[in-house]
């Protein structure tokens, strides 16, 4: 593997702020489409068996998948991708369109829960344009693939604060359950708050939201 491959494979796999220093994969996280997840580890050797830097291109693949979400420091999302079970395919993409998919080898570990969750069978949901004020987030980005996760993560979501929302974001959906995610979020201390719930998001995320768009 030569440098020039390395550095292309981690500019797609990363669209951090310059001064942005979270660089360790601290969690790879495998979702189901009722929002249960589990961790199935996390270092850069598990994520690239997930997506090998000398793979050939795969086929896009049929059937039920399950989300994927590496993590880094501060629970800052890298590129999600679509792991396909039954073909041993996952598909990487940050608008999680069907592109970008390789070929998996055979897992060195087992992914112990992974069994237990729903997969999906429809097309995910996604941000389609995210804004506060008159200013506008990126789309796709590391901020808005964490708050799809924080909302796709529903049965973390708890009891939200009463107290008056400081910071509005205006949220327009694409996908299948649009209709059911709400436009109006609050960005708390927490996370996100929307609808009574707070759906968690890391102090690290959260501050950095104030910062863009």
């Amino acid at each position: 593997m030569t440098w020039r491959c390395l550095l292309a494979a981690l500019a797609a796999a990363l669209l951090l702020p310059a001064s942005g220093s979270a660089k360790q994969v601290t969690a790879l996280l495998a979702v189901g489409a009722d929002g249960r997840s589990v961790n199935v580890g996390g270092g850069w050797p598990l994520l690239n068996e997930m997506r090998p830097l000398d793979a050939a291109a795969a086929t896009r693949p049929d059937g039920s998948y399950l989300l994927l979400y590496p993590l880094m420091e501060g629970a800052l999302p890298m590129q999600p991708g679509r792991y396909y079970p039954a073909s041993a395919t996952a598909c990487w993409s940050w608008s999680l369109l069907l592109e970008g998919c390789l070929g998996v080898a055979p897992l060195s570990a087992p992914w112990p829960g992974i069994g237990d969750l729903t997969l999906f069978s429809s097309e995910p949901t996604t941000l389609q344009t995210l804004s506060h004020a008159d200013a506008r987030y990126t789309i796709p980005s590391n901020a808005s693939v964490a708050i799809e996760l924080a909302l796709l993560r529903s049965p973390l979501a708890r009891p939200a604060s009463h107290a008056r929302c400081a910071w509005r974001l205006d949220a327009k959906w694409q996908g299948p359950a649009a209709a059911a995610r709400p436009r109006s979020l609050c960005l708390r201390a927490k996370g996100i708050s929307a609808s009574g719930r707070l759906y968690p998001l890391s102090r690290y995320i959260t501050q950095w939201l104030r910062t863009v768009g």
